[in-house]
């Protein structure tokens, strides 16, 4: 399970998932499983695809365990005609099954598209004899499919059958470019007329009847409704590009068409827009890609509620959107008695007609307000009011807002269950996506919370189909290449009361040891559930479970959270775990001091929180679980060592007491200590004793390592007069005082000579007679130089020492 949002919503991969049982079917080189029928008799599904009609168990689908199997394929003649008018013979010319409808109970209607020339014929649906039904002369026995079936297979159509009656939606001719709502069987047939452009290039989604005329014997006497969803171009609109717009028409199972004017022709043609825009800014979604129609029982048809997924010509922020919006049959029925539209022949623009309307009303069914009038068909409608029945079939708008809105995906087929849950009723949806992927949603207080989200398939395609089998429990969807079953709900996974609560799933709750599902069986009020507002703490308790822990070891209190996108926070004795505790990237919390007392677990997801784990820790003061004889500390695990907080259960006051009624390790202490200190000083004398010569050669070089530490030391000169014996007072100049004097037999520098840029040396004139100072000369030399360089009054020469 692969949760999104929030906490609980799981993310399922059916392909490789056991947790939801799930079942496919598909043949060999068999493809395009777009028609999908439930059997009257409740166990068999009927599967129309190319060239073929499958009748499966529905206990188990499996491809080996299939009923029974009609292939219908094209006439190779037929085949190579289409190919001949331009079509593709690898992928347009063959049967494609689009209508696949009970007729009664012992025959199904099938149609199909034969090579871009569509025929129909009938089905035995009992298993023992499935097959075409054929004529004395053992031909299968076909009619014309023209106006029932589609020329080509990508087109979008629909069709139902009421009272032995097909009412279609589809294309009559081969160009695809003649739209048509029409009814073939005992009764007169009629169709909607072309010249009067009462369809617009439409995209038919699907079709409904709702027995109006139910109770018998109701005081206004109407007639029951057949209603087909589609989109078009909406030529009310004056845009700079074709608006589409989607629609709802209707028109009355008794229609006869007109004596004189609609002959063959609808009488009761109405249609509608269905608008489900943005609240704020007008936003449309505009385009229907399907409608379920959701009936409480054929008595109670005034609380039917149609349910459409709409997506939009345009793009709002840069991406696709899809949006789920609901029509109740209130605001259907008072659009077709509210205003009729009317066109202006010169400008083409559309306006509502404020004049007097003919009675009886145009476009209504036969009623008790028209029987007083001595109207009890359409063959006795007044001239005047087909004439503006004919020009007046669209009527005011029908708005809606977005029950659910998202972004990035394009939703294509809808399904709604009515589910009697513990304290109301709830309307679950399941909406399809071209990516096979399937969302489960609940709509609470006006808002869609989606449950689940189910992939299907394991390659990303479109869900061409998509039924619902609420007896059972089951949902039928078909692809391109096969059909998947799934039951509509899956309680097991939810396995504590928090997650079945805040799962908030109407199929689901829990009886006090398990989340189960209720459908089908007497559950009482004991049981949890809270659809609304999904408040575990409030339904669900989780006990604190005792854990003990030996004195010095640790133990691991698992955490597990099913959500990616959750964050889990810790609480120790109602206070949050802080930076104290040291917390481990796979949710594991290692704590050191004040461990003991109760550890909560909470799951966080964008507002929602769930307790997830409680648990009492003790310690256990009889057992010693470390001793002088080991190594390393145990680490004893509780529950599975995944996700959760590993702990130290020693206080600061049992570490306390272990100290003081334990073993005292001071001896072994000093011990210790000694026997480390005699170790180092001996590894400390094998070095010295290695790098003897070393040392030595340093010591030496280091006498004359430093000239400045040396202090300046006069040499005293054993003569005392010049060579000529007249002895000559010589003033000391003071720029001699900086070099270092001459002593017995070695000199070894002398700093730098003060003021020797000053420009003084001119008062000691260079002479080879200068006389020689008794008191002071200064010598400079270099260690290395065994001459010195002497300085004699101003001139320096080199001596020998």
């Amino acid at each position: 399970c692969l949760v999104i949002s929030p906490i609980l919503t799981c993310r399922f991969l059916l392909s490789d998932s056991a947790d939801r049982p799930v079942k496919y079917f598909y043949r060999d080189g068999v493809v395009n499983y777009t028609t999908l029928l439930r059997g009257s008799d409740g166990e068999t599904l009927y599967v129309g695809a190319r060239d073929a009609i499958f009748a499966l168990n529905v206990s188990d689908i499996a491809p080996n365990r299939f009923k029974n199997e009609v292939i219908w394929e094209s006439p190779e003649q037929k085949r190579r005609e289409c190919n001949f008018k331009g079509k593709n013979l690898q992928s347009d010319c063959f049967n494609y099954i689009k209508i696949l409808l009970q007729l009664n109970s012992t025959h199904i209607f099938v149609c199909g598209t034969n090579a871009f020339s569509p025929n129909c014929s009938y089905i035995v649906s009992h298993v023992a004899n499935f097959s075409l039904v054929k004529d004395a002369n053992g031909n299968i026995l076909t009619e014309d499919g023209k106006g029932r079936c589609p020329f080509d297979p990508t087109y979008k159509s629909t069709a139902v059958i009421v009272d032995g009656e097909l009412y279609a939606g589809t294309v009559s001719n081969f160009q695809g470019n003649e739209p048509i709502i029409s009814r073939s069987g005992s009764k007169p047939p009629l169709k909607t007329e072309n010249s009067l452009n009462w369809l617009q290039d439409p995209s038919f989604v699907g079709s409904a009847y709702i027995p109006e005329n139910l109770p018998e014997n109701n005081p206004i006497g109407d007639d029951g409704k057949i209603y087909f969803f589609f989109s078009e171009t909406g030529k009310e609109f004056d845009f700079f590009e074709n608006t589409i717009v989607s629609r709802i028409a209707r028109i009355c199972k008794g229609d006869l068409g007109g004596e004189r004017v609609l002959q063959k022709r609808w009488t009761t043609f109405l249609k509608s827009q269905l608008s489900c825009s943005l609240p704020d800014d007008g936003f449309p979604f505009n385009i229907i890609q399907d409608m379920f129609v959701l009936t409480p029982g054929k008595e109670h048809w005034k609380n039917t509620t149609f349910y459409g997924v709409f997506s939009s010509q345009w793009y709002k922020g840069g991406a696709a959107t899809s949006a789920v919006c609901s029509f109740s049959m209130a605001d259907v029925t008072r659009a077709f008695s509210g205003r009729y539209m009317e066109v202006n022949r010169e400008t083409q623009q559309w306006y509502p007609y404020n004049h007097i309307v003919p009675e009886p009303r145009p476009g209504t069914c036969i009623t008790n307000a028209a029987r007083a009038m001595n109207i009890t068909s359409s063959f006795q409608m007044p001239d005047k009011v087909l004439n503006f029945a004919k020009d007046h079939f669209l009527m005011d708008e029908i708005r809606s807002q977005p029950l659910l809105i998202k972004k990035h995906i394009k939703y294509t087929q809808i399904v709604v269950d009515k589910v009697e849950a513990i304290h109301s009723h709830y309307n679950v949806m399941f909406l399809a996506t071209e990516t096979g992927v399937l969302h489960k949603a609940v709509n609470v207080n006006n808002k869609m919370h989606i449950i689940e989200e189910i992939a299907l398939f394991a390659a990303p395609q479109p869900v061409q189909n998509l039924i619902l089998d609420s007896k059972q429990g089951m949902l039928y969807a078909s692809s391109y290449l096969g059909v998947v079953q799934l039951p509509t709900s899956n309680c097991s996974i939810y396995q504590i009361c928090g997650e079945c609560v805040l799962a908030r799933d109407p199929y689901c709750a829990w009886d006090g040891m398990m989340c189960r599902s209720i459908r089908g069986l007497q559950f009482n009020s004991q049981w949890k559930q809270d659809i609304e507002t999904g408040k575990a703490q409030q339904q669900c308790s989780v006990p604190c479970e005792t854990v003990t822990v030996p004195l010095n070891s640790f133990k691991l209190l698992p955490c597990h959270v099913r959500s990616n996108f959750a964050t889990r926070k810790w609480m120790h004795n109602g206070a949050v775990a802080d930076s104290m505790y040291t917390i481990l990237t796979d949710g594991e919390i290692i704590t050191t001091a004040e461990t003991l007392g109760v550890y909560e677990c909470w799951a966080l997801e964008e507002g929602f929180q769930l307790l997830v784990a409680n648990y009492c820790v003790r310690a256990d003061w009889s057992l010693e679980a470390t001793t002088a004889s080991r190594k390393s500390i145990p680490v004893e695990s509780y529950g599975n060592p995944e996700k959760g907080i590993v702990i130290n259960p020693l206080s600061s006051e049992s570490r306390y007491a272990q100290h003081t009624n334990g073993k005292n390790y001071w001896t072994e202490f000093v011990t210790v200590s000694v026997v480390f200190a005699l170790t180092l000083a001996v590894l400390c004398l094998i070095f010295l004793y290695w790098n003897r010569d070393r040392m030595k050669s340093l010591i030496k070089d280091g006498e004359c390592s430093n000239i400045q530490q040396k202090k300046q030391r006069k040499i005293e000169i054993q003569e005392s007069l010049p060579l000529n014996g007249n002895p000559i007072q010589v003033p000391t100049p003071d720029h001699h005082k900086g070099y270092q004097s001459l002593n017995d037999n070695h000199i070894c520098s002398t700093p730098v000579l003060e003021n020797a840029t000053s420009g003084k040396d001119s008062e000691y004139p260079e002479s080879p007679n200068s006389q020689l100072n008794q008191k002071n000369l200064y010598v400079e030399i270099s260690p290395r130089c065994p001459q010195p360089r002497v300085r004699i009054g101003s001139e320096i020469k080199d001596a020998v020492v």
